[in-house]
């Protein structure tokens, strides 16, 4: 039984689950073309995923066979990362202009679909069937979203709905695959997945803060991007629920900011993280996991979520009018 209090820096979880995962990864990539393989290079991973899926296997047991697990599980993760970019026109991802933008449309899907191919390829048919499970239910996250965007009505529960749909099923798919890969029992395996379903939400609440407040040094992403583009995200949706028609006006981004904070939408995201996280943390004492596992893995899971809010609290002094990606996506919108 672990206490889960000394936590290991995340850097070097990250650089350690880099230095298990990327000789395999480098083999797996080396079959594409070389076209598709640019594209795929290009995205920029920061193994966050792989991590979860490692040191969800070493709560309970050896790491060996969840090696190819965390592969395919980074692999799929680009694939979605790369879908989400294109059907969100997102102009920037990780301090770069988002691929699409880069190479264009029809070779980013291409390049997709290859790495779920090779995903794929590195599973057992019974560990495929989760992963498609898991990729079914992000599928049906973006048909909601789509069919959401055409109504004014539409509350809270939805949105958590669809956030919950596109945003955690790849967490728990991996924290789950990660863990049975190491043998764990049914019901370690189910706790770990509600650890990273829990964990992907709370992710999701934020990333839609820094999306708005995080600014290009903090999040790769202009100040009030998601307010910019007039989207519905869980801040707004939460200002909105709290009686401030946020869209209502003309108002300019940082205008747009400033009356969902006042409403409490930005508050009411990370405390719904700080919850989320919480839960996760409950879930993972469950496992009964080994303590340096629990604890590296519990850290991982505060780096990507609450611990990002605080550095979102100091926006950057200059809000440039248009990004150098934005400028290059208008060119290939012409």
């Amino acid at each position: 039984m672990t206490s889960i209090d000394v936590v290991a820096p995340p850097r070097d979880v990250l650089e350690r689950t880099r230095a298990m995962v990327e000789p395999l990864l480098h083999a797996v990539l080396a079959q594409l073309p070389d076209e598709t393989r640019e594209v795929v290079e290009y995205q920029r991973t920061d193994f966050a995923t792989a991590a979860l899926t490692l040191l969800a296997a070493e709560t309970v047991g050896d790491v060996g066979n969840a090696i190819r697990v965390a592969v395919a599980l980074e692999l799929a993760h680009q694939h979605e990362q790369l879908h989400a970019d294109l059907m969100s026109r997102a102009v920037s991802h990780g301090h770069q202009p988002s691929a699409w933008v880069e190479f264009g449309d029809d070779r980013v899907v291409s390049a997709a679909d290859a790495l779920l191919s090779l995903a794929f390829a590195q599973l057992t048919k019974p560990e495929v069937m989760v992963l498609n499970v898991a990729l079914l239910s992000v599928v049906d996250g973006y048909v909601q979203e789509l069919e959401m965007d055409e109504r004014d009505d539409v509350d809270m529960a939805e949105h958590l709905g669809v956030a919950a749909a596109k945003h955690s099923a790849l967490t728990a798919c991996a924290c789950e695959l990660g863990a049975l890969a190491a043998g764990a029992s049914r019901s370690q395996a189910g706790h770990l997945r509600e650890f990273g379903d829990d964990i992907g939400l709370a992710r999701k609440h934020v990333d839609d803060v820094m999306a708005i407040w995080g600014g290009a040094a903090v999040s790769g992403r202009p100040l009030y991007d998601d307010l910019a583009h007039r989207r519905r995200t869980l801040p707004v949706v939460a200002a909105i629920n709290a009686g401030t028609d946020v869209y209502a006006t003309d108002a300019e981004p940082r205008e747009l900011a400033d009356l969902v904070d006042r409403a409490g939408g930005r508050k009411w995201c990370e405390q719904q993280a700080e919850l989320l996280l919480a839960r996760a943390l409950n879930h993972l004492r469950q496992v009964k996991p080994r303590a340096r596992a629990a604890d590296e893995l519990f850290g991982l899971a505060r780096e990507v979520t609450t611990a990002r809010c605080a550095r979102a609290r100091t926006p950057a002094p200059v809000v440039p009018s248009q990004s150098t990606a934005e400028s290059r996506a208008d060119q290939t919108l012409a």
